[in-house]
């Protein structure tokens, strides 16, 4: 067998988007439904037809499949600041956390990610280290065109304000007991504002 044939072979057939798509179906309603304790590929089986194999050979534990899910999405933050200014910028990156991880599927599939994964670092890393890497970056991009108009202090550290911005946002949708009030977002918006005005510029 030549080379080119050997490595043809090796690649396989592409992946069917149609499959791909029938077992995040399933899993979402898995997780929407009975949270991560009802997401089994067993289950996500007997509801599409497709053979448990098939679905291994994707996803190779339901981590790998509701980690998909959780931090699915363009992976994209809208930018608004210099259309419409600091607030609104933050407001929608706090809507957008908020929003998403309050959904019944996506927060079963993030809060069952970190379970299973406690303690497993280098899993830790396989499942989230490049999602949460394109996400600071872009967030740093955010920053980084606040502070050349002087709508952000110069000071302002990238991370820690994703962590201002994210971490209240995943705190009240995933683990809190207490509902959120209608207005929690802008709640969460008024109280960062104050860091991040360059009050030499304002």
């Amino acid at each position: 067998m030549t080379e080119e044939k050997a490595a043809a072979r090796g690649r396989g057939r592409p992946r069917d988007a149609e499959i791909d798509r029938r077992i995040v179906d399933a899993a979402r309603n898995l997780l929407a439904e009975g949270g991560y304790r009802a997401l089994a590929f067993d289950a996500i089986s007997q509801m599409t037809d497709i053979p448990r194999s098939m679905i291994y050979r994707r996803w190779p534990t339901r981590a790998h499949l509701a980690s998909e899910i959780a931090s699915g999405g363009d992976g994209t933050f809208p930018v608004l600041i210099d259309s419409e200014g600091l607030e609104a910028q933050v407001l929608a990156l706090v809507h957008q956390v908020f929003d998403r991880y309050r959904q019944p599927d996506i927060g079963a599939a993030a809060v069952g990610v970190i379970a299973d994964t406690q303690g497993d670092r280098a899993l830790q890393r396989d499942l989230q280290a490049k999602a949460e890497a394109d996400a600071r970056a872009a967030f740093a991009a955010i920053v980084a065109r606040g502070k050349a108009t002087g709508r952000i202090a110069a000071a302002t550290c990238p991370d820690t304000l994703f962590d201002m911005v994210v971490g209240p946002s995943l705190y009240r949708a995933l683990f809190s007991m207490e509902a959120a009030p209608p207005d929690y977002p802008e709640r969460v918006t008024r109280m960062i504002i104050d860091g991040l005005l360059d009050r030499d510029r304002a």
